[in-house]
């Protein structure tokens, strides 16, 4: 497996991805919106991909999973002036399920802030779906507030602390 950088041409893989994500998310109830899901947020994934803040994790050449990873400050999070990497827009694949994909991502990510110098990985997720906030919380992130994002939609911050040895190193 490696993650790389997108390019435009992986857009639509990106977007049907995130399609069926957000119909399992629909199936099973809950109220979690995928932006890439979406046309109306056509233009800032390919802002994404032209700042070179979208990636994919690719195996044996096929496209298994997408993730932002950028510097600039999510939205959601105070102007505290910390350094960060913030995670966003995570997807994978369905038949890739179990095969720890989310774990790379968030692993890549740790290291991605060491190599930068960053104290830490932020991220946001659907408050209302509890699996995916013991996902983040099994994979060291701290719960840091919640917040309504959008009338009637409440999400949670979470951070991850970079240990100070992992940036020198």
């Amino acid at each position: 497996m490696e993650i790389r950088p997108a390019s435009l041409d992986d857009l639509e893989s990106y977007a049907a991805h995130a399609r069926v994500a957000q119909e399992w998310l629909q199936e099973r109830g809950l109220g979690q919106y995928v932006p890439a899901a979406h046309d109306e947020y056509a233009e800032a994934i390919r802002s994404q991909v032209e700042r070179g803040t979208l990636y994919v994790v690719q195996d044996d050449g096929r496209a298994i999973g997408f993730f932002n990873a950028d510097v600039t400050p999510s939205p959601w999070w105070p102007a505290d002036g910390a350094a960060a990497l913030y995670l966003a827009g995570m997807v994978v694949d369905r038949s890739a399920r179990g095969r720890g994909i989310g774990s790379l991502i968030i692993q890549w990510c740790v290291a991605e802030a060491a190599r930068l110098g960053h104290g830490c990985v932020r991220l946001d997720c659907h408050a209302d779906n509890p699996w995916l906030c013991r996902y983040y919380e099994a994979h060291g992130f701290e719960l840091r507030g919640r917040l309504e994002q959008h009338p009637g939609y409440n999400g949670c911050v979470y951070q991850r602390d970079i240990a100070s040895t992992d940036r020198t190193a």
